[in-house]
């Protein structure tokens, strides 16, 4: 069975996407940002700033997707437009392209 995932709740990590971003909202547990430092502190800084550092691990929400799941950090994602989660990198990438 499927964990059911909280995607407003403190228990899970997740990021919302909306309006072609991935800055609606997000939650990181403790756990998650000791285990998980560099890539966690580097998206908070793009959650506080709005911009992306083009010298940082990610320059772009596209490049953000794809280096989560290129090193397999245990994200949650979800749309938070139609409240439903993502399920997969495609559709995610497919969803940032058309959104930009």
């Amino acid at each position: 069975m499927k964990k059911e995932i909280d995607y407003y709740g403190t228990e899970d990590n997740y990021i919302h996407l909306k309006f072609g971003t991935a800055r609606k909202m997000y939650f990181f547990t403790d756990e998650f940002e000791e285990n998980y430092k560099e890539f966690a502190e580097e998206y908070e800084k793009y959650w506080e700033s709005g911009e992306f550092d083009e010298n940082g691990l990610f320059g772009s929400t596209e490049e953000l997707v794809n280096y989560v799941f290129d090193n397999n950090i245990p994200i949650n994602w979800y749309f938070n437009f139609t409240d439903t989660p993502a399920e997969s990198q495609e559709e995610i990438i497919n969803w940032v392209n058309e959104n930009k």
